[in-house]
């Protein structure tokens, strides 16, 4: 079973810059005591971009959570975590973090503290309640939001199971005013996995996720019950960015470095993601139980919830793990 059948069509819910529902749709293309941030010491950097791996010539600062992401809710005294990045990937990603904020802050509740203010950067990227720009940025602007709404097609019921949890749809719209948009999404798995490498760096002191090990991005339906125990049990979690970003981090018990993420984006969007090996003979033992399940309980959602039938999904998950047949 080739790998790529696991990332299939994803479409989100979104609200247009002018307030009319979106549908986004993704095309693939390819009470426990618990550290706080002030508490995690900034690690050593070994010289390399945690993100190409290669030797830094003249390292930047990449901000693990997009700064752009960050709501106008913040606390001041909050640790806005970064890590050294070279300019290219640096330059590469930040593109991709300002082009799925568009998608992102259109699709949830300008209302939630989590999320103030994205929502009012994104009509200023469409030139929306801006002035004092030249005229060429004006246009440039506009042609932005011209293309956005250009794209939009009518919103299909039949799209609900492939929609992004947490984004959508909007029960307060009727559905025939609701609009579809496409995305690739490999762009939202890229910076997924880009947060993901940021955090390792920080929990795992200075750590950069090399091969053999490889990161998988699920945004699964709801939280199944064998992980919210497994995090709550595991003592590296939760830690908060701000209302932004909440981050819980649970290990295998056999391999320290094959490791499960639980990200919670703006209250709004949970995602998950493994940092686990190919497995090989060598290292069938490290992958845990949980990220298994987690894998299964992802199939078997795609599948529709059908009952009577767990070891299909099962079987799935491993030979998904395993990178494909």
């Amino acid at each position: 079973m080739e790998r790529s059948e696991a990332r299939q069509r994803i479409s989100e819910s979104v609200r247009s810059i002018t307030n009319i529902p979106f549908t986004l749709s993704l095309a693939r293309r390819h009470p426990t005591l618990v550290p706080s941030p002030a508490r995690i010491r900034r690690p050593k950097s070994d010289g390399r971009c945690i993100h190409c791996r290669e030797p830094l010539a003249k390292p930047t600062k990449d901000h693990v959570f997009p700064s752009s992401w960050y709501p106008d809710t913040t606390p001041k005294d909050v640790e806005r975590w970064t890590a050294p990045s070279c300019g290219r990937c640096n330059e590469e990603l930040g593109r991709l973090e300002r082009d799925l904020l568009v998608f992102f802050a259109c699709c949830t509740d300008p209302t939630k503290p989590a999320t103030k203010g994205l929502y009012q950067r994104v009509r200023r990227t469409m030139g929306i309640g801006v002035s004092g720009l030249s005229d060429g940025e004006m246009l440039h602007r506009a042609a932005k939001r011209r293309k956005l709404l250009k794209e939009a097609q009518p919103y299909s019921p039949d799209m609900l199971p492939h929609i992004l949890p947490g984004l959508g749809p909007h029960p307060e719209a009727p559905v025939s005013l609701q609009r579809q948009l496409t995305i690739e999404v490999e762009s939202v798995h890229a910076v997924i996995r880009k947060i993901v490498r940021g955090c390792e760096y920080w929990f795992a002191g200075g750590r950069i996720v090399e091969p053999p090990y490889e990161i998988e991005v699920i945004f699964p339906k709801e939280t199944p019950e064998f992980v919210s125990t497994a995090m709550a049990a595991f003592p590296m979690g939760p830690v908060r960015l701000g209302p932004g970003l909440r981050i819980r981090r649970g290990g295998a018990h056999d391999d320290p470095l094959s490791v499960l993420y639980e990200l919670v984006i703006w209250q709004t969007m949970t995602v998950y993601a493994s940092i686990l090996p190919p497995e090989t003979e060598q290292t069938s033992r490290v992958i845990a139980y949980e990220v298994i399940s987690l894998h299964a309980y992802y199939h078997w959602e795609r599948r529709g919830r059908p009952f009577g039938s767990p070891e299909v999904d099962w079987y799935w998950a491993i030979e998904d793990l395993r990178g494909g047949a």
